[in-house]
């Protein structure tokens, strides 16, 4: 891409915007699950479940989403990926019980993955070499910004009219930006028409982006970055809700906080990346430092003020890593299309650390009997952090 074609900033805060759409569906849900257990009799396992559909959804069709925006479109299944979410959420909205409810959830993470695939192929294409670490590190803080924001609206919304009225306007939400991601990419049609030449060109060899060592660095990262994330994110009000005075909704809105601070770093690696800082010492600083955050959240004999800052610091500091990933996908990728293979493989091992995470951590504290055991599993994710990004400096040379 030559720098006079520019990068399409109008068009890039769009196709940003809209994955923060697809990311309400993910922060409506931790607050609707006391109303939902209400109101269908649901068990623990049950409201589980519909947290975790998604992450099981990543886990398993990641790369098989990436394979397939490759060979269809990625300029259609980013619209129809958005719309998707939006459907979801507005059939879920009339679920009259558990199995609509739960077969609404999965459309919603379907519609999620192949647009999550397809749009950073787009952001690519439409920024040029200078500016590509930057937007890509941008469109790494979609998920805590649009997950963070509904944290903070849903109780709200639920307040004012159940658990239903967050589902009807996450979905009106998605639907509206289906419609502006449309209008967008009628502007530069001519800029993204390179993804379908690549496309072609790629046709015949779909597997030749996983055959690459690095890509699968990539995803070993993720999956590191995620395990920690989610174990912390997941049980953060319930930690300090049990060894602090503070209540569960300010524990709640501390977490939306939290979250929201992870958007900070992945900005940060957008602009570190453009100022010229080694993308592979980012990945291990982070990786290093946001563990080291994460073991002070669990250390009880703190005070309270330092647990909750190094929780913010763990967050912000861990949002290097996915802006730094996202923005290292290009340089691996062989061609603009293929990155949304990669991405595919790097959401399958999100989604695998998702599902890891707030299971390998409970476990861990129930065994010992103290929240601080939760310093092991974490402490673990944190050197596998390390040992993926080592190793991508020796593949990606």
């Amino acid at each position: 891409m030559t720098r006079q074609d520019g990068t399409r900033w109008p068009v890039i805060i769009v196709l940003f915007l809209a994955g923060c759409t697809l990311a309400l569906h993910a922060g409506k849900a931790p607050s609707a699950l006391p109303l939902l257990r209400d109101e269908f009799g649901l068990g623990l396992t049950a409201t589980g479940a519909i947290v975790s559909t998604w992450s099981v959804l990543i886990a398993c069709t990641g790369v098989l989403a990436g394979l397939l925006v490759m060979r269809v479109g990625y300029v259609r299944f980013a619209v129809a990926g958005v719309a998707l979410a939006g459907i979801g959420s507005g059939l879920g909205l009339l679920s009259d019980g558990f199995p609509f409810l739960l077969l609404s959830r999965a459309l919603e993470g379907f519609g999620w993955i192949v647009a999550v695939v397809a749009l950073p192929s787009m952001l690519a294409a439409l920024s040029d070499a200078r500016d590509r670490p930057l937007v890509m590190g941008i469109w790494g803080a979609f998920v805590p910004f649009g997950a963070g924001v509904m944290l903070l609206i849903a109780p709200v919304l639920q307040a004012s009219g159940g658990w239903r009225l967050s589902w009807g306007v996450a979905g009106l939400v998605s639907l509206l930006a289906s419609l502006a991601v449309i209008v967008a990419c009628r502007r530069c049609a001519e800029r993204l028409a390179t993804l379908a030449y690549a496309e072609q060109a790629l046709a015949e060899r779909p597997f030749a982006a996983l055959r690459q060592p690095a890509a699968w660095c990539l995803a070993g990262c993720f999956l590191a970055y995620s395990f920690q994330f989610m174990a912390v994110i997941s049980f953060l009000p319930t930690l300090f809700v049990d060894t602090t005075e503070l209540s569960l909704s300010t524990a709640s809105r501390l977490t939306a906080v939290v979250m929201l601070s992870n958007v900070v770093g992945n900005v940060l690696a957008g602009v570190l990346l453009v100022r010229g800082v080694d993308r592979i010492t980012l990945l291990i600083v982070s990786a290093l430092l946001g563990s080291i955050a994460a073991t002070l959240i669990f250390l009880p004999d703190l005070p309270v003020a330092l647990r909750i800052a190094a929780a913010i610091a763990f967050s912000a500091i861990g949002g290097i890593t996915p802006g730094t990933l996202f923005a290292t996908a290009p340089l691996i990728a062989r061609t603009p299309a293929s990155v949304g293979v990669l991405i595919g493989l790097m959401l399958q091992g999100a989604g695998a650390g998702q599902l890891l995470g707030p299971l390998a951590l409970p476990f861990a504290v129930e065994s010992v009997g103290v929240w601080s055991a939760a310093v092991l599993p974490i402490g673990l994710a944190g050197v596998m952090g390390v040992g993926a990004a080592v190793l991508l400096r020796r593949f990606a040379r």
